[in-house]
């Protein structure tokens, strides 16, 4: 009888230690992969801020996200004024766009632009810059000139009217420098054009604008079309990397004496994408919409 009792004690124990095992086993959902979450959505830029103040605005279509709008400082006056960039297309390509800033002592711009056949490069273009006197406004007519291996723009030649003066008198000359497809320096060039309306190097007055240290992630500015940072960068050129697809983590800027040399480093953090969303150093953040 005892031993009868013991048997069965035994056989419960076993039938117990049979279930504990089979429950051991990983839960068979657990080995089905998860679902394939598909292409992530493309991002655009919508603002840039500077603890917490808007500094750059870009309003764009809800679906293709053609610029429409942009808002960015206006860099020649001394206070809080504003550019507002309103852009034109002509058969899907920016055929123009008109800089209007909220400080009125600011020149007002207006690019008419000639495009490529695929509306991403810049043919040549003209401008008027309208002061409160003809004294002050600008004229200028552009050359854009690109590598014929790598279609990147090498060189904007504008000569200008400046001071009123009905025949083009003066000059500046953007010359680029990459490192793959970023752009590490620009160097600018103001001077004289000579009796035959050419660039007279020997009077000009050089300033290099250099970009540098480039990660490889994903530039906020490069969600943009390029022509309208190129036409920016032509009023304010210490933006010109905005063209570039990665983002330089040091500027240095030297303007002509007795200027000081300007040097910035720039440290970023990133989305699960690869997209900028905080630049360390300033404190900057930049905000996207999906397409």
């Amino acid at each position: 009888m005892v031993k009868n009792y013991f048997f069965k004690i035994f056989a419960g124990i076993a039938f117990l230690g049979l279930l504990t095992a089979c429950n051991t086993t990983s839960d068979p959902t657990e080995s089905i992969p998860n679902p394939d979450e598909g292409t992530p959505p493309k991002k655009i830029l919508t603002k840039v801020s500077s603890n917490n103040v808007s500094q750059e605005e870009y309003v764009t279509t809800a679906v293709t996200g053609d610029l429409q709008t942009a808002v960015s400082k206006d860099e020649s006056f001394t206070g809080s004024a504003y550019y507002t960039g309103t852009v034109t297309y002509t058969n899907k390509n920016i055929t123009k766009i008109k800089y209007v800033s909220s400080a009125a002592s600011s020149l007002t711009y207006e690019f008419n632009i000639v495009p490529d056949a695929t509306g991403k490069k810049i043919y040549n273009a003209t401008s008027t810059a309208t002061g409160a006197t003809p004294s002050v406004s600008v004229v200028s007519d552009y050359t854009f000139t690109y590598d014929p291996v790598n279609s990147r723009l090498t060189k904007i030649l504008e000569k200008r009217k400046e001071g009123g003066i009905s025949a083009y008198n003066k000059f500046i000359d953007y010359s680029f420098v990459y490192n793959g497809e970023n752009l590490i320096q620009v160097v600018r060039s103001k001077g004289l054009l000579d009796i035959n309306g050419n660039p007279n190097m020997s009077t000009a007055v050089i300033s290099k604008f250099s970009f540098q240290n480039y990660d490889a992630q994903k530039s906020p500015y490069y969600t943009l079309p390029s022509v309208y940072f190129i036409t920016r960068s032509l009023i304010d050129p210490a933006q010109f990397y905005k063209i570039s697809p990665n983002n330089p983590t040091s500027m240095f800027i030297e303007l002509p004496s007795p200027a000081t040399p300007v040097n910035t480093s720039q440290s970023y953090s990133y989305d699960n994408q690869g997209y900028v969303v905080v630049e360390k150093n300033q404190n900057v953040t930049f905000t996207y919409k999906n397409l």
